[in-house]
């Protein structure tokens, strides 16, 4: 395409337009085809739904026939039956044979699917006309079959919407489409009130049925009147104004009127029957208790309310008389419980109001069901009439469209074909003209080119005469080439003059300015713009030197305000936070020096005043020394005179010890004495115990003596004499028994007190003999102890003159230290006079206790410093990148490491200012390097530059409130 001349690529441009009107004009023709085509397939389906619509009006009959056949038990409608079946087959045969020869089935997958269908449910039509006619099908089957081949059919006119490829075609085919729903749900609406009519009795499964359909009947003819053509919307309401619409309505109402009614018959019932006014009415004439009166009344107001509500409804005469009849009972029970009277009579009453009752509750007042089948079924002569209508008119407007279809593609190609030459002779004709003009205007171009270039020093140019745009375009070009010419030769002095300027200032001065005026706007911008840059870079270097003659000066409280931090972005703002970073390190080391020379000064005065308390201490302790050696000369006499004394004491202690091992050796045998004793006691207290024994047996025996004697009389008194002797001598004995029984028991006693004295005894011995050996051991430690304090008295002697000697040297040393501290003083002094001509500010000397941390936070400073050199190094590339994560610099890692270990000052708000601050940093930092990647106005990316210089700062200073924090928890 490249290689093409122009004269060639403008008759291209030409022809391309002509190529795309073929082409278009092709497609145009293309589509008229393929709509024509449409159209006949869509006439195609049309002709398939008018069967099929033929078919289904004579299924809808023979299923209405075939019913009242069945319900007739075979007694009516046969030959109607029969002759209904005949037709249905004709329509039947003419659907088979038109699907056999439908090319649509072949394209449509759906539609063979719903033939198929069809087809399926249709062929045992015979076997079920069959049943009918024998009478040996259930209505209710029956009903089945022919509704699922009835909506079998109805399911392929949804599908002419599909086919219809125009807005009228569309709408028609909808309308189409709804009547066919109308007709079958009015079909089915016929056959439900016909039922309720013959048998004056309305289910609530029929009335639901009813309502549904009328409400589905209403909702496609709803869509049908929407859809309908002006000519086809008067032929409807033409047809809805005759009698059969009215009379079907009215019909429609008597049902609903029936269904209020029977709810207020209800209502009616139940406030009269059981439970009602007539119970209350019996318990009030037994109880005449107040509230069953009540009861009545509340029972004859809802009844006459319901009896008012039936009477606002159509009723006729012998309706009206039924409620009247009501109405007297119910009057006559209330008149009656007030005055308290008693019925004689209610049988008769009640039994005629409750037939009242029951005749509202079994007749449809209006009900008609011949004239009801008389006006539904011209009411759907009718709607197939419409319907046939909507059919005819459908066919035209598909022919006529075909028609126009036809003559359209004709004018078309005929009117292409005329185009077409006369363009293809005017871009002849035109390619001819213009590669002449243009081969001329080539020249002129080359002169330029070549003086533009250099190549010539002068152009000659060549003149087109004529009022066209190349002839006006070439004398326009000359005169704008004078005065290029004028501003190329200024423009050259301009950047002579950049030039100049750039080596001054590479050579180090900011001071120069350009002055010649440019030609063009874009040198006369660059100029400005390197005037302004030379401005603010002086601006800029000389805030910075304001800034560290400050601090020079010792003035480190000075900062910076607007006018000067102004333009203080990027390597500057970098330059600028390192000075200040700078001038915080400073303040942090006066401030320490400070601190120290003022603690140094401190702790001279009292190492001074310790120094002077040292010596006169130290001349006490000198003096108190000789006193205690003294001391301890008489000490260690007296103890050395109390270990002779305990020498003495264990000797006595040990005969003090052999006396009481004879001592316990005597009482061990008395002991042992008294033990004999008691032996021989209790064998004298069996010795007296047989005594005591022999006196008994004594006296025994004289009493028998006694008692023989006196048996024996005068022979006996001589014996009698020796019993009585016997006896005063055994009693005597006895006697002297019991004393000495007494002497001995009472000798018992006193030896076992003599035993248990000697017992005693001999314990005592044994303790004594214990404690005297205690004392023994403790005389001898004691004795030890002497000894060994002794030889620590004679070590204190010995201390005490090397103690002497040192104090000595120390009164010295204190005398050398006075002198020390006051060199300290002198020296401390020295530094907060050279600390004190320097101004910081007043918080450094509160923050400064951790040297540690204000080495570690000097070192986040100058991390963020770089942070920014880093990703500032690679802006010129205009590419984007991701920023590292905040959290893993090490500023970050000590971040999470101080939250980890709990420190004191991470719940402080400074803390929380600080972290905000430094991911801020980071986030300042990624904005501008995107911002910078999209070749962002450089407003916005001085905006973001001063943001991240001001957040920088915010680190440090945050960085030195946790110092200040950190010194005043430690303080």
């Amino acid at each position: 395409m490249n290689n093409l001349k122009l004269k060639n690529k403008i008759f291209l441009i030409l022809v391309l337009p002509l190529i795309a009107i073929f082409i278009l004009s092709s497609i145009l023709i293309f589509g008229k085809i393929e709509k024509e085509n449409s159209m006949t397939r869509t006439s195609s389906y049309v002709n398939f739904t008018v069967k099929l619509s033929a078919l289904l009006t004579n299924l809808q009959k023979e299923r209405e026939l075939s019913i009242l056949y069945l319900n007739s038990y075979g007694k009516i409608n046969k030959n109607e039956l029969e002759v209904q079946i005949k037709n249905s087959d004709i329509n039947l045969k003419i659907l088979n044979d038109f699907i056999e020869n439908f090319k649509l089935i072949k394209d449509d997958n759906n539609l063979l699917e719903k033939i198929d269908l069809y087809k399926k449910d249709i062929k045992n039509i015979n076997e079920i006309r069959k049943k009918a006619l024998d009478l040996k099908i259930d209505t209710k089957d029956l009903l089945t079959y022919y509704n699922k081949n009835c909506s079998n059919l109805i399911s392929f006119f949804d599908d002419l919407l599909m086919y219809s490829n125009s807005k009228e075609l569309s709408k028609s085919s909808q309308a189409y489409v709804s009547l066919i729903n109308v007709i079958e749900k009015a079909y089915s609406e016929k056959n439900i009130v016909k039922n309720i009519f013959e048998r004056s009795y309305i289910s609530n499964s029929e009335y639901k049925d009813f309502i549904s359909l009328v409400a589905s009947e209403n909702s496609y003819l709803e869509v049908f009147t929407k859809n309908l053509s002006r000519q086809q919307s008067e032929f409807y309401k033409k047809e809805i104004e005759t009698n059969s619409f009215k009379e079907v309505d009215n019909f429609r109402k008597i049902i609903s009127l029936k269904i209020e009614k029977e709810t207020l018959i209800s209502s009616i019932k139940e406030g009269f029957g059981y439970g009602g006014l007539i119970h209350f009415y019996k318990d009030y004439m037994i109880n005449q208790e107040e509230n069953y009166l009540n009861k009545i009344q509340k029972s004859h107001t809802k009844i006459l309310r319901a009896i008012k509500d039936y009477k606002r409804l159509e009723v006729n005469k012998e309706e009206g008389d039924l409620l009247n009849i009501i109405q007297s009972a119910i009057d006559t029970y209330m008149s009656k419980a007030y005055d308290n009277n008693e019925l004689n009579e209610t049988k008769e009453i009640d039994l005629k109001t409750l037939k009242a009752i029951e005749t509202l509750s079994k007749n449809i007042y209006g009900s008609d069901s011949l004239k009801w089948e008389e006006a539904s079924s011209k009411r759907l002569e009718s709607l197939e009439k419409i319907k046939d209508k909507i059919v005819e008119d459908i066919i035209y407007d598909i022919n006529t469209n075909v028609s126009n279809l036809d003559n359209q593609v004709i004018l078309f190609v005929s009117f292409l074909i005329l185009i077409i030459i006369i363009l293809f002779v005017v871009i002849t004709f035109m390619t001819n003209k213009i590669s002449k003009s243009i081969n001329k205007f080539q020249d002129n171009l080359d002169e330029f080119f070549s003086y533009s270039m250099r190549e010539k020093d002068e152009i000659v140019l060549n003149e087109i005469k004529g009022k066209d745009e190349f002839a006006l375009m070439t004398q326009n070009m000359n005169i704008q080439i004078e005065k290029i010419e004028k501003i190329i030769e200024n423009d050259k002095k301009v950047v002579l003059e950049i030039t100049d300027i750039i080596e001054k200032v590479n050579n180090g001065f900011f001071e120069y300015s350009i002055k010649t005026k440019a030609s063009t706007k874009e040198l006369e911008s660059l100029v400005e713009i390197i005037n302004k840059m030379l401005d603010r870079t002086k601006l800029k270097i000389s805030s910075l030197n304001l800034l560290l003659n400050s601090y020079s000066n010792g003035d480190y409280k000075f900062r910076l305000d607007e006018v000067h931090t102004k333009g203080m972005y990027g390597d500057f703002g970098t330059l600028c936070s390192s000075t200040i970073l700078l001038g915080q390190s400073s303040s942090e080391l006066i401030a320490m020096i400070t601190n120290a020379g003022i603690n140094l000064e401190k702790n001279t005065k009292i190492l001074t005043n310790s120094s002077n308390e040292l010596a006169i201490s130290s001349t006490e302790q000198a003096s108190s020394l000789e006193q205690s050696s003294a001391a301890l000369e008489e000490i260690t006499a007296n103890i050395k005179n109390n270990n002779e004394n305990m020498n003495k004491m264990s000797q006595i202690a040990d005969e003090l010890n052999e006396a009481s091992s004879i001592g316990s050796k005597a009482a061990k045998e008395t002991s042992l004495s008294m033990d004999e004793i008691n032996e021989k006691v209790k064998a004298i207290n069996e010795a007296i115990t047989v005594i005591d024994q022999i006196a008994f047996q004594t006296n025994i025996l004289s009493l028998n003596a006694a008692v023989e004697a006196a048996t024996a009389g005068e022979a006996g008194k001589g014996f009698a004499v020796v019993a009585a002797e016997v006896r005063n001598l055994a009693s005597r004995s006895a006697d002297a028994a019991r004393e000495i029984k007494n002497l001995v028991e009472s000798a018992s006693l006193k030896s076992n007190e003599g035993k248990v004295i000697a017992d005693d005894m001999i314990k005592g011995y044994e303790n004594l003999t214990s404690k005297i050996s205690q004392t023994k051991e403790i005389i001898d430690n004691v004795t030890q102890f002497s000894k060994e304090q002794e030889r620590g008295i004679i070590q204190i002697n010995d201390t005490i003159s090397r103690l002497d000697t040192a104090t000595q040297k120390n009164v010295t040393t204190a005398s050398n230290i006075d002198i020390l501290s006051n060199e300290v003083s002198k020296l401390s002094s020295r530094l907060l006079e050279i600390t004190s001509q320097s101004k910081i500010d007043e918080k450094y000397y509160d923050m400064v206790e951790n040297i540690t941390l204000i080495k570690e936070f000097s070192k986040y400073k100058n991390d963020h410093i770089n942070l920014k050199k880093r990703y500032y190094k690679i802006l010129d590339k205009f590419e984007n990148c991701e920023v590292v994560d905040p959290k893993t610099s090490n500023m970050g890692k000590w971040i999470s490491f101080c939250e980890v270990e709990n420190k004191a000052f991470i719940k402080s708000n400074e803390w929380k200012t600080l972290k905000q601050n430094h991911e801020d940093v980071y986030k300042k930092i990624q904005q501008y390097v995107n911002e910078n990647a999209k070749k962002t106005q450089n407003q916005l990316l001085r905006k973001t530059a001063s943001e991240i210089e001001e957040v920088t700062v915010k680190v440090f200073d945050s960085l030195n409130d946790i110092l200040y924090v950190e010194s005043k928890n430690k303080r």
